[in-house]
């Protein structure tokens, strides 16, 4: 719409410039940056963040290794022989004293029998001896004998009491050496591998099986001197392996080593569990063992802490106050795996910063993000 002025006068031409004056300071202030607006704060730096939190806080060490049978040995061939049979294959379980596999005892079959006739003829030779012996001591008596074939036979008797005792030794290694050929279980267990098959012509001392004994398993592990006087024991644990997702296997602290190794700072304790389905030999564990309670702690999230290496008792944090993160370090006491004690240098309530970015600065503006809030459904208004 134009409006056109034709004439006016002194005073209407007098309130037209005011009118004038008046309206174009208003149309300019629409593309002016106002003062608020330039002095406006910067944004912050947006961060996950965890209130600190007073409850009790159990002490636990883990413990890692790789699991082992109690017992362990290779069956070899005691004999050199041909294997002739193999009764028990891999995976089996035996028991203790049963025949595992058998060689050809033929030639140590018929050693053995001819050591047991040369016993025989041992025997009859020792029978002999003691009449002619008691012969002579009768006669001795009569006067019917000389002291000298009474000695004689006296002699005779210890000869042939020696030659059966020779003979005896001689038998019994020829029936030791035929009960070589059947292979047996030293103890109850089962078997790992096989290392020969049937037909094979073996040495004496050549391997024959693995046997296990897998009705319990331990594995070792290295812990750091300064747990020296927290691991106890007999001290109950809950080992855990990643072949059977979930179940917690309740064992023992079986043996603790009284001496620290000087280039390692650390000790060897030994883990023992019992056996069960599932569980072999090779698998690598881990034994969470209870040292402790601290009541009433103050817990950190594991991710809010910031180590450097240096001193294991100390972290810094980032607290947010008023807006901004400020660095604080704190001692550390009880360390969990959800979380660790705060001995000094946070107090309940406190907010703390998770996962600090590199690029975090003690005063640097952030914005706490609530990922709980973000996540919820908007509600309808």
């Amino acid at each position: 719409m134009r409006t056109i002025v034709t004439s006016y006068s002194n005073g209407s031409r007098n309130l037209l410039l005011l009118a004038a004056s008046t309206l174009l300071p208003a149309l300019g202030c629409g593309s002016r940056p106002s003062a608020d607006a330039a002095t406006a704060p910067p944004r912050g730096v947006v961060v996950r963040t965890a209130t600190i939190e007073a409850r009790d806080l159990d002490e636990t060490l883990v413990l890692t290794g790789t699991l082992r049978p109690r017992a362990q040995v290779e069956l070899v061939a005691e004999v050199a022989a041909r294997l002739e049979r193999v009764l028990r294959d891999e995976g089996a379980r035996v028991a203790k004293g049963e025949t595992l596999a058998l060689l050809d005892a033929t030639d140590y079959r018929l050693a053995n029998d001819r050591a047991r006739a040369a016993l025989a003829v041992a025997e009859a030779n020792r029978a002999h001896a003691l009449a002619e012996r008691e012969r002579a001591d009768s006669l001795l008596k009569t006067g019917g004998i000389t002291d000298k074939d009474h000695l004689s036979a006296q002699v005779a008797l210890q000869v042939a009491e020696a030659s059966l005792a020779q003979v005896r030794a001689e038998a019994a290694i020829a029936a030791q050496q035929l009960e070589r050929t059947r292979v047996r279980a030293p103890y109850t267990g089962r078997i790992g591998a096989r290392r020969a098959d049937p037909g094979a012509m073996l040495q004496a001392g050549a391997p024959l099986f693995t046997l296990v004994d897998d009705s319990v398993l331990e594995f070792e592990a290295q812990v750091a001197s300064r747990e020296l006087a927290k691991v106890r024991l007999g001290a109950p644990v809950s080992v855990s392996v990643d072949a059977l997702p979930g179940a917690a296997i309740p064992g023992k602290v079986a043996r603790v080593a009284p001496l620290v190794e000087e280039r390692t700072r650390s000790f060897k304790a030994v883990v023992e569990v019992k056996g069960r389905e599932g569980l072999v030999g090779g698998l690598f564990a881990r034994a969470t063992v209870a040292v402790g309670t601290a009541a009433g702690a103050l817990v950190v999230p594991p991710a809010a802490l910031v180590r450097d290496g240096s001193d294991p008792s100390r972290a810094e944090v980032f607290v947010v106050r008023q807006g901004k993160a400020e660095r604080q370090t704190i001692e550390l006491g009880v360390e969990a795996p959800d979380g660790v004690q705060a001995r000094s240098g946070l107090a309940r309530g406190d907010v703390v910063v998770l996962d600090p970015p590199n690029t975090l600065s003690s005063g640097a503006p952030v914005e706490p993000h609530d990922e709980r809030r973000a996540a919820a459904p908007p509600t309808a208004e």
